[in-house]
């Protein structure tokens, strides 16, 4: 299993992961819930109409958390906009985004780990990256 498919793995098991980004230096985070691997690229999806996107894009710096009873994993790397239309397609193809945004409303960002820890409750722990 490759770093995408583990780091897709825990964030299924956990319904949702928080992504935090930065404004004029201070931490924002906020729950999400759409991550996919497409032709080999690890893809979240925003909408340009949030804050989280300008922020993504004036910094593309991010940190990913999601945890599960047993689990957790913190991912840190940066983000880049997906401006090809295959993608985008794809990411509107979710069922959450279908009818509420469009190829102009929402943002497909490309993330590139830079590295990725797992850790679990019983102390176990190991970095990916």
């Amino acid at each position: 299993m490759n770093i995408n498919e583990k780091i897709i793995k825990i964030i299924r098991e956990a319904g949702y992961f928080f992504y935090a980004t930065t404004e004029k230096g201070k931490p924002r985070v906020r729950p999400l819930g759409y991550i996919e691997e497409i032709e080999g690229r690890l893809v979240i999806a925003l909408s340009t109409t949030k804050a989280m996107a300008k922020q993504t894009l004036e910094n593309p710096d991010f940190e990913i958390c999601a945890s599960t009873a047993e689990h957790w994993i913190r991912v840190k790397g940066t983000a880049w906009p997906v401006r090809d239309a295959a993608t985008i397609d794809r990411v509107l193809e979710c069922p959450v985004f279908k009818g509420r945004l469009t190829a102009e409303t929402v943002g497909a960002f490309e993330i590139k780990v830079e590295s990725a820890e797992y850790f679990t409750l019983a102390g176990e722990y190991s970095r990916w990256t």
